[in-house]
C-alpha cells in the first residue's frame, strides 16, 4: 500500500480529475464541431446571409458604425474564431459564416451584433469581461515572471526559499484572474445567447424549429465554456497544492 499524505492523495484525486474533465472537453468539443457543421448546411426558409442580417439588426441599434467584415489570416492564427472586436468596434465572421444563409452562420453573426449592442449599452460584466480578457494574455508572462523575481531576490538573500514562494503564490494570483474571467465570459455570453434568440424571434427571422436548433448549438458553446471554467480551477487547485508540498518540505 502507498502511505500517501492528505496533500498528496489530494493532489492525486485533483490530476484525476483534470483527466476526466479533459476527456469530456473532448468529447464536447467533438459534438460542437459536428453540430456546428451540420447546423451550417441547414438553410433559412428568409434567405438572408449572415452578413445581411447581422448589418440589418445593427442599423437598427443605432451601430451604423459597427463594420462586419471577413475573418483575416492573422486573427486566425492569433485563434480568434468569429468575434466582435471592441477596439476595432468591427465584427469578424469566419468566410463559411459571412456569406451563408445558414442556422449557424445567422445565429452566430447576430450574436455578435448582442456583443455589440452590450458594448454601446456600457454592460458593466461585457466591459469587466474585456479588462480581465486583456489581463489574462498576460498572465503566462506575468506567472513566470513572478516566480522569476521572487528566485532572484532568493539568491541574494542567501536563499531562504520564502520569496520563490511568495512569488509563486502572486503567480497563482494571475492565474485566478483567468478563472474569474471564465465565469464572468460564460454570463456575457449566456445574455448574448438569450438576446440573440429574443431578436431572432421578435423580427420572424427564424421560425420556431430554427429557434431550437439555435438554442441546442448555444447549449454546447456554454457547455463548452462551463468545462472550461471546472478545468481552470482544477488547474489551480493543483497548483496551491504544488505550493503547499513544496512548504512541506521546507
Amino acid at each position: 500500500m502507498l502511505n500517501l499524505s492528505g496533500i498528496e492523495l489530494a493532489s492525486l484525486i485533483v490530476s484525476g480529475l483534470i483527466l476526466i474533465f479533459l476527456v469530456i472537453a473532448l468529447v464536447v468539443q467533438i459534438s460542437l464541431i459536428i453540430k456546428y457543421k451540420q447546423y451550417n448546411k441547414m438553410p433559412l426558409s428568409n434567405g438572408l446571409t449572415a452578413e445581411q442580417t447581422a448589418r440589418s439588426l445593427l442599423d437598427a441599434n443605432g451601430l451604423q458604425y459597427v463594420q462586419i467584415k471577413k475573418l483575416g489570416f492573422f486573427r486566425r492564427i492569433l485563434l480568434f474564431g468569429n468575434h466582435y472586436s471592441v477596439m476595432k468596434k468591427t465584427i469578424y465572421l469566419r468566410t463559411n459564416i459571412l456569406n451563408s444563409s445558414s442556422i449557424t452562420a445567422v445565429g452566430i453573426a447576430t450574436q455578435k451584433v448582442c456583443l455589440a449592442i452590450q458594448h454601446k449599452n456600457k454592460d458593466k460584466s461585457f466591459r469587466f469581461r474585456y479588462i480581465l480578457q486583456i489581463l489574462t494574455l498576460f498572465t503566462p508572462l506575468l506567472f513566470y515572471g513572478a516566480i522569476i523575481v521572487g528566485l532572484v531576490i532568493d539568491i541574494l538573500t542567501k536563499f531562504t526559499g520564502i520569496p520563490t514562494l511568495i512569488g509563486l503564490l502572486i503567480g497563482l494570483g494571475f492565474y485566478l484572474l483567468v478563472f474569474i474571467f471564465q465565469i464572468v465570459n460564460i454570463k456575457v455570453e449566456k445574455k448574448a445567447n438569450k438576446q440573440t434568440i429574443e431578436i431572432l424571434q421578435s423580427s420572424n427571422i427564424f421560425n420556431e424549429q430554427e429557434i431550437t436548433t439555435l438554442k441546442n448549438l448555444f447549449k454546447l458553446y456554454i457547455l463548452a465554456d462551463i468545462i472550461a471554467l471546472v478545468l481552470s480551477l482544477l488547474k489551480l487547485i493543483q497548483q496551491i497544492l504544488k505550493v503547499f508540498t513544496k512548504l512541506k518540505r521546507k
